[in-house]
């Protein structure tokens, strides 16, 4: 099958899943005035694939089909391969303002990973190699989007689920002809309204422990429609204003607000086919350590950061410029560092790729050091391009009205008193509500607790970075020129005669 399209992709997601929020079930979250946007923008994401200017950028032909299928299906066998993926996934990434965590390719490239590295998944416990190659077929032929839970509720948060005995925490409890039987809930589901399928894997979390596994029950992987009987999803409350007299008023929330959710499995029966991991006490180790699918999720972060880095960079431009407080020194300061964040992202994607490596399934792999830097450093550079924002737009920010004003009844008093030097009352009123809603609205507080918690811990992450990095040889390179200048001492020191503290190494 081809790719998707808009309507194809809407439809699909009228399939009679339990979604709950704000305490009612939605039938047709395509209806939904908490969904409806997201799931357009997600439509519109899509049909960009049909674009006779973007189609050779957003696909490739399928392996088996010969079908032009996605580009963040690939698995790369070069650098090249690398490359294009992440030019694919940056069109999409601008297209969202870098805002729209969850669009279908964080997925993809994941899923084509694991698949890449079908062989780990032959265990002693089960084989599932099978299973997740003919998965990822399945989803790169149909184009489906999906979402998935890596993390255990937060119970006891002292130590894992293996070591403990909860009934809250997703597990099987029964193994049948036709698959294994689930129970619990899992964390958290971004997407889930609007994904056909949801992969659940072992919880991303590493325990360093000497304590045994008390039990198997919670060690699995598997993937199944999010229609599966039995399955439902408890979704937050948006975080878009709908009372809003006009839709200007929330231009990124409105449109971008992709959800999330608690994933509950209600006795739900997973059948063998979607299992990939099967009672394996090292399933996690199997997902994080063997796959080498890290690198490839991650690589779609860094290309969103550098689109989100570089929006956010241009809103803080056309504040200043606005009003032109950016003909003032400490502005252009401030102005300078929003560029540099840009452009730090811009170059972790850089580096990433073209320091791409083969691996021994036979892809080739981003460079895992500019990811690293990127995982412990933007989080905290997208929190102060959000200061820098409102530090520009001030009371600016505080007082814009609503974009309706401009059609009512103090319409002539607002054309007036809400210009700027640089923008008359419209433009301006439409980028101070953008500015709002990009950096200080509830839309704007999950996008930095997303940055922050998303692709793990950040105490965690930087505490892996540290270890992991070839420390020894930067140490030794230190000790190394001490003891060369220890054995280039001038004896004679100090040298009345004008001699050097150290023998020169050219004599």
């Amino acid at each position: 099958m081809p790719v998707t399209n808009a309507k194809k992709y809407l439809s699909s997601l009228q399939d009679d899943r339990e979604i709950y929020i704000d305490g009612e079930r939605i039938k047709d979250v395509t209806k939904d005035y908490r969904f409806i946007g997201a799931a357009e923008t997600m439509a519109e994401l899509l049909q960009m694939q049909h674009d006779p200017d973007l189609s050779d950028t957003l696909t490739y032909s399928s392996p088996s089909s010969g079908d032009k299928v996605g580009m963040s299906h690939i698995q790369p066998r070069s650098m090249q391969d690398v490359k294009a993926r992440g030019d694919a996934m940056k069109v999409w990434m601008d297209a969202t303002c870098g805002m729209l965590g969850r669009s279908p390719d964080y997925k993809n490239v994941m899923v084509a990973a694991w698949a890449a590295a079908a062989e780990v998944f032959d265990r002693p416990s089960f084989n599932g190699s099978d299973n997740i190659q003919n998965f990822y077929e399945y989803v790169r032929e149909n184009d489906s989007t999906m979402t998935h839970v890596l993390v255990n509720p937060q119970v006891d948060r002292s130590k894992p689920a293996h070591l403990q005995e909860s009934d809250i925490v997703a597990q099987i409890v029964k193994e049948t002809d036709a698959g294994i039987i689930v129970r619990g809930a899992r964390m958290v589901a971004t997407l889930c309204a609007l994904a056909n399928e949801i992969v659940v894997m072992p919880a991303a979390v590493t325990w360093h422990t000497t304590e045994t596994h008390k039990t198997t029950d919670y060690a699995f992987g598997f993937a199944i429609p999010t229609s599966t009987p039995g399955l439902k999803f408890i979704c937050r409350p948006p975080v878009a204003h709908f009372d809003a007299a006009s839709p200007m008023d929330g231009p990124l929330s409105l449109r971008f607000d992709e959800s999330d959710g608690i994933a509950v499995f209600d006795d739900v029966l997973v059948p063998w086919e979607r299992v990939f991991l099967f009672r394996d006490k090292e399933a996690e180790a199997v997902i994080r350590g063997q796959t080498g699918a890290g690198p490839h999720a991650l690589h779609q972060s860094v290309v969103r950061a550098a689109s989100k880095a570089e929006f956010m960079m241009a809103l803080a431009l056309a504040i200043a410029q606005s009003t032109k407080i950016d003909e003032h020194n400490p502005v252009q300061v401030m102005l300078a560092e929003t560029i540099s964040i840009a452009e730090f992202a811009r170059t972790c994607r850089i580096g990433a790729e073209a320091e791409a490596h083969e691996t021994k399934f036979g892809t080739f792999s981003p460079a895992m050091r500019h990811i690293s830097l990127w995982q412990s450093m933007f989080w905290k550079f997208y929190n102060r391009q959000c200061e820098i924002i409102n530090t520009l737009g001030a009371g600016g920010l505080v007082g814009v009205p609503s974009f309706a004003e401009l059609a009512g009844g103090a319409k002539k008093d607002v054309e007036k008193y809400f210009q700027s030097v640089n923008a008359d009352s419209p433009k301006r009123i439409k980028l101070n509500r953008l500015a709002y809603d990009a950096a200080l609205s509830s839309f704007a507080g999950r996008q930095r607790l997303y940055e922050q918690y998303y692709s793990g811990d950040p105490m965690r992450t930087q505490s892996l970075m540290f270890r992991m990095y070839p420390k020894d040889e930067h140490i030794q390179r230190v000790h190394d020129m001490l003891d060369d200048l220890e054995g280039r001492q001038n004896p004679n020191w100090p040298d009345k005669e004008g001699g050097p503290a150290f023998e020169r190494t050219w004599d």
